[in-house]
């Protein structure tokens, strides 16, 4: 078996579970990682006790997938107005809804098996 590149993981819109059913939802463009993005995010990463799933993201690793990943938003807004798409307003996502992101990062950044074989 040839070691493979990875493919680019092409942006995609991702809307969170919450908007779901809303006619205008919050929607957010996200791409997964490249081998050197990931690698500084895996040490975040909390292992359970046993050692075999991970059972948990750091805050540091999910403010690196949000930098590495997050590269657009829509229909996003506060009490003042829409907010503009720019990683210094990432701090105005909320806890719950940085965590959902990060996770769809991560998940997007994995190659999945029938793709592992082309």
């Amino acid at each position: 078996m040839t070691i493979k590149a990875l493919n680019p993981i092409a942006p995609f819109w991702y809307t969170p579970r919450r908007e779901e059913g809303d006619p205008h939802p919050t929607r957010f463009k996200i791409k997964g990682l490249n081998g050197t993005e990931h690698g500084y995010i895996v040490p975040e990463l909390i292992i359970d006790p046993i050692g075999r799933n991970i059972s948990d993201i750091g805050g540091r690793g999910i403010e690196l997938a949000l930098a590495y990943g997050l590269t657009d938003w829509e229909n996003f807004a506060n009490g003042a107005g829409p907010v503009a798409f720019n990683p210094a307003n990432f701090g105005v996502l909320d806890h719950a809804l940085r965590v959902e992101l990060a996770w769809k990062i991560i998940t997007a950044s994995h190659v999945q098996p029938e793709e592992k074989k082309t």
